[in-house]
């Protein structure tokens, strides 16, 4: 890759469209011929409230459970935190495909959190694959309450704030052709 790689955070609050933001730069990305890899956690909805996560490739569009909202207790090959009950296996896998997914040119991890800054857990592979600035732009997304954390791995980091889950897509789309105009995919 012949320019400097660069890292973007999006962060916004709950239910702001920071999904729908990385999903939808990865559908630009992919339809205009760009090497997109990573993650996407994709929300369940059961009667207006999100009561899942699964876990999403970009490349091979393979989708599992990732996590739910569970109240009592957990089994051994589950990882809790607040009202969330995460699948080590599920992880595991997702650790796997992170490690794998370095060298592309569009990296999309949604999202570090809690987990990986406070507890040392989870999407850890996430981490050293932003590290390794093996792709052109990587896209993270991390809550706000995070966001100093980030900035230290990541001191030049640009931080793009997602508040209108409305308008989330029509944003992505434009930043896509923004970050995108200058290089060309390989063909």
């Amino acid at each position: 890759m012949t320019q400097k790689p660069s890292i973007q955070i999006i962060s916004g609050m709950l239910a702001s469209g920071k999904t729908t933001f990385c999903s939808s730069i990865a559908k630009t990305l992919i339809s205009n011929g760009w090497d997109v890899a990573g993650l996407l956690s994709l929300p369940v909805i059961k009667q207006g409230e999100e009561i899942a996560k699964d876990a999403f490739d970009i490349r091979s569009g393979v989708c599992r459970p990732l996590g739910s909202v569970k109240l009592h207790g957990t089994a051994m090959t589950e990882v809790q935190i607040g009202r969330w009950t995460f699948n080590t296996k599920t992880i595991d896998w997702c650790n796997t495909l992170l490690k794998s997914s370095i060298p592309c040119d569009f990296l999309i991890i949604d999202e570090i959190g809690p987990l990986e800054f406070d507890l040392g857990q989870g999407f850890l592979e996430a981490l050293p694959a932003l590290d390794s600035g093996e792709f052109i732009h990587g896209v993270v997304v991390i809550r706000p309450h995070l966001l100093t954390a980030a900035i230290q791995r990541w001191p030049a980091a640009e931080i793009i704030e997602i508040t209108d889950t409305h308008h989330a897509e029509q944003q992505a789309v434009q930043w896509a052709a923004e970050m995108s105009k200058d290089i060309h995919p390989p063909r």
